[in-house]
C-alpha cells in the first residue's frame, strides 16, 4: 500500500517550496493536482516529470477510483493550485476516501494564504473565522457579508479580482468603518498589503488585479446593549422611512437611529427580505 502525501505548495513565489516538499514531489511517480498546468510549472521548476492527474471539484468518480487504485501499489502526492490541499479545494474528498480504504495519509505543512494574510494583519487574536470565497451571486454575497459584519472573531475571506469593486461596495453599506487588511498577490512581484477601513478600501481598489485575501478586525462589542427588536419590527420602521432614491446604507442608518440599534443589525434584516 502506498502513501498519499498531502503537499503544501507555494502560494506565489516558487522559492517558498520546502525542502521536504520538493523531495517528495521529486520521488513520487504520480502527482494529483487541481490544475495540471499549474502543477507542471512547479515540477518544471523542480526539474522533475512525474505523471500528472487532474482532480478537481468537477472530476468524475472514475478519476477518484483511478487514484485510489494507484495508491494500492505506489506513493502519490496531492497538491493544489496554491497553498495547502483540502483548504478551499476538493482535496478533502480524496483524503477522506484514501483514509477509508486504509491508505496512509501524510501531511507536508507549508504555505497557506489564510495564515500568511493573518500573519501580516497586525490584529491580535487567538481565534479566526474563514469565510472562504464569497458567493458569486449578489444576493448570496450580501448575506455572507452580513455574517462577516457580525463576526466576533478576526474574519478572513477570498475574492476574485473582477468582483472586488462590487464586494467592497456591498461591504461599505454595512460596515464602512470596519478595519480591514487587503492582501493582494501575496509573495509575488506585485505584492500589496493595504490597511485601512472598508470605505477607504472601496476608494483605493478601483481597478483591482491579482488574487485577494481580505482580513477584518472583529466586530466591536463594547458599548451599551441595544433593545431587542424582531426583524418584522425593524422592517416596519424601515418601510415607514423609505424614500425614493434612498440607498440601503442610508435606510439602514436612519432605521438604526430610530430604533437605537446598530446599523449592522438593521442591514441584516433588510437583506434577509431581498
Amino acid at each position: 500500500m502506498g502513501t498519499l502525501y498531502v503537499v503544501a505548495t507555494p502560494i506565489g513565489n516558487l522559492g517558498d517550496i520546502s525542502i521536504r516538499a520538493a523531495e517528495v514531489i521529486k520521488s513520487v511517480p504520480v502527482v494529483v493536482a487541481e490544475d495540471t498546468r499549474v502543477a507542471r510549472k512547479l515540477t518544471s521548476y523542480l526539474d522533475t516529470s512525474p505523471r500528472l492527474i487532474s482532480f478537481h471539484r468537477h472530476s468524475r468518480e472514475s478519476t477518484l477510483e483511478v487514484i485510489i487504485a494507484l495508491l494500492a501499489t505506489s506513493d502519490v502526492a496531492l497538491v493544489t493550485d496554491a497553498g495547502t490541499p483540502g483548504v478551499n479545494d476538493p482535496g478533502a474528498e480524496l483524503v477522506s476516501r484514501a483514509a477509508v480504504v486504509g491508505v496512509r495519509v501524510s501531511p507536508l505543512p507549508g504555505p497557506s494564504s489564510i495564515v500568511t494574510a493573518l500573519s501580516v494583519s497586525g490584529f491580535n487574536f487567538n481565534q479566526f473565522t474563514s469565510f472562504g470565497y464569497l458567493p458569486a451571486s449578489s444576493s448570496k454575497r450580501r448575506r455572507r457579508i452580513a455574517e462577516v459584519a457580525d463576526c466576533r472573531t478576526v474574519a478572513v475571506c477570498f475574492e476574485a479580482p473582477h468582483r472586488v469593486v462590487s464586494t467592497l461596495s456591498d461591504m461599505s453599506e454595512v460596515m464602512p468603518e470596519r478595519r480591514i487588511v487587503v492582501c493582494r498577490e501575496l509573495t509575488k512581484i506585485h505584492e500589496e498589503i493595504w490597511r485601512g477601513t472598508v470605505d477607504e478600501a472601496k476608494s483605493h481598489f478601483v481597478s483591482p488585479r491579482g488574487e485577494f485575501v481580505m482580513v477584518f478586525a472583529p466586530v466591536e462589542t463594547a458599548g451599551p446593549a441595544s433593545v431587542p427588536h424582531t426583524d418584522e419590527e425593524i422592517l416596519d420602521v424601515a418601510d415607514s422611512l423609505r424614500r425614493d432614491g434612498l440607498s440601503t446604507r442610508e435606510l439602514a442608518l436612519m432605521t438604526a437611529e430610530r430604533l437605537g440599534l446598530s446599523r449592522r443589525e438593521v442591514y441584516q434584516a433588510l437583506i434577509k427580505r431581498e
